[in-house]
């Protein structure tokens, strides 16, 4: 029992060393192609009408990816789309965004920032606009993991209606038009690069 409990930890151990040795050295992303893949994840605070009007917690969980040309060993252009889903409610986010980064290395710590700006064409089409802030690790030669935090701007349309008494007890609705709004959301990401 003893000898199958030693030669785990020796295995997870060097398991481990393997996966973050290729993380110690850092390289910077090198001219040409480049593309990413990331799971994406956010949360949103909002207020219910119902129990109230109490506060709830909102998850949106999904994927984004951008292709793109590495300019030189700091910047990047790219090209991405998404699709993020809230369980609770069945709401989408769906951008379709134009992607700016910026990769740093200084001494061995490679952050790196990112906006993305574009359209979100889930409820109605909408801007969509997320900057971010993060970290990358080097796995291999050509390929890093992506550790960031973004705030998220979602924009939808909604349908507005106007409501008034006209005599007592007569309620009158009329609807007025369409109206843009936003959402701010938290988001977490967690991807690779190649």
């Amino acid at each position: 029992m003893t000898n199958i409990y030693t030669m785990k930890r020796y295995l997870f151990t060097t398991l481990a060393a393997v996966a973050i040795w290729p993380g110690i050295t850092a390289r910077q992303p090198q001219k040409g192609y480049r593309g990413f893949v990331e799971w994406s994840n956010s949360v949103r605070w909002e207020k219910t009408w119902l129990e109230g009007g109490s506060r709830e917690i909102l998850f949106h969980t999904g994927f984004t990816t951008s292709h793109g040309y590495q300019i030189n060993r700091m910047f990047f252009v790219g090209a991405g789309l998404g699709m993020e889903r809230c369980g609770k409610t069945g709401n989408w986010i769906a951008p379709v965004f134009i992607d700016g980064r910026i990769d740093l290395r200084l001494g061995k710590f490679t952050p790196f920032g990112d906006i993305r700006a574009g359209c979100n064409l889930a409820s109605g089409a909408g801007l969509y606009l997320s900057p971010s802030i993060g970290y990358r690790f080097n796995w291999g030669r050509k390929a890093g993991i992506n550790i960031g935090a973004a705030l998220t701007l979602a924009g939808y349309k909604s349908e507005h209606y106007e409501c008034w008494f006209d005599a007592p007890g007569s309620l009158q609705i009329q609807y007025v038009g369409t109206r843009h709004h936003m959402r701010p959301y938290f988001s977490f990401r967690l991807g690779l690069d190649f």
